[in-house]
């Protein structure tokens, strides 16, 4: 692969990874909605066919972010082979700013690790609010007015 064609690919890896990020930002915001307007009321077996949707949806956008990640790595080996690269993408991209982290990671992985782990966070939560937060009865907002 030639220079442009590695740097084009990590530019396009990066959109995709933006895509996915707001693609999950969209579906849990939607299932928040959801969960505050009528999944904090419904039958136990909407709420897990609901929760079965969102797992779903998560699982697939992982499997995508996962296959980006190793791209990207694979783009970077790939740039890391080239005889005379005109710029270090390897410092450039995956430690942007000056100095080091503990450890020997570069702001990269730890960018990688902060989303896996907010990621799961929010799983985590989302599974909590649905099947085991008791929401109180002035909090529970009607989608639609009774009268």
């Amino acid at each position: 692969m030639s220079e442009a064609e590695v740097m084009q690919g990590l530019f396009s890896s990066i959109q995709v990874v933006i895509s996915l990020f707001s693609t999950f930002f969209a579906m849990i915001s939607a299932y928040i909605a959801g969960l505050y307007f009528f999944l904090n009321r419904a039958p136990v077996a909407l709420k897990l066919l609901a929760f079965f949707l969102l797992s779903i949806g998560l699982i697939f956008l992982g499997g995508a972010a996962i296959t980006q990640q190793r791209l990207q790595m694979s783009l970077l080996a790939a740039w890391a082979k080239l005889p005379s690269p005109a710029i270090a993408v390897d410092a450039l991209l995956r430690n942007p700013f000056p100095g080091s982290l503990p450890a020997g990671w570069s702001l990269y992985d730890l960018g990688v690790n902060i989303g896996w782990l907010t990621g799961l966070c929010v799983y985590l939560a989302l599974g909590y609010m649905t099947f085991f937060y008791r929401w109180k009865a002035e909090t529970a907002v009607h989608a639609f007015p009774t009268g």
